[in-house]
């Protein structure tokens, strides 16, 4: 592969605005959903999930640091775009796929990582949460006063093409 090679666009991807020109129907996350419920949802996906293959994939995966929830996302969002299951029922599944994937990870010894946040993303500090119900329930009037007692910057004029032309006889 040669640098130009490198830097040239791809010929092969979609063209933007191709997803809007194929019929109505025709994807198949535009037709209903061949599971409604979860209960079908998780009968589906269970014997998956559980078989030697994809769960051999799915530890060496955990093992390498992929979070669960990374994980529980791509396979409930690729159900939703094969036409599975609604955004909803995915919803609904997360927890029990989540679960179901750290009871098989926990099987085989390897401790998986739960989510791809830190601890610090995921728990809002203390103090910036009390400072932000406290703007909340502040009344509106104190709030506008607040900003009105700020003190104003005094405006430097400005030069060159693009200024702002102030007329004196207007």
């Amino acid at each position: 592969m040669t640098d130009k090679d490198a830097i040239s666009p791809s010929v092969d991807a979609p063209i933007p605005g191709q997803s809007l020109t194929a019929p109505l129907g025709d994807r198949p996350w535009q037709r209903p959903p061949r599971y409604n419920t979860v209960e079908q949802a998780l009968e589906f996906y269970m014997p998956r999930l559980t078989s030697e293959r994809q769960s051999g994939q799915m530890i060496d995966l955990l093992e390498m640091g992929v979070p669960v929830d990374t994980m529980v996302d791509a396979i409930q969002l690729g159900g939703v775009m094969e036409g599975l299951h609604s955004v909803d029922v995915g919803i609904l599944l997360s927890p029990v796929l989540a679960e179901t994937v750290v009871q098989m990870a926990k099987s085989v010894g390897v401790e998986p990582v739960l989510t791809g946040k830190s601890p610090e993303e995921v728990v809002p500090d203390a103090a910036e949460t009390q400072m932000a119900i406290r703007e909340s329930m502040m009344p509106d009037e104190v709030q506008e006063e607040e900003v009105v007692m700020q003190e104003e910057q005094p405006v430097e004029e400005q030069k060159g093409l693009m200024a702002r032309r102030i007329n004196d006889g207007i």
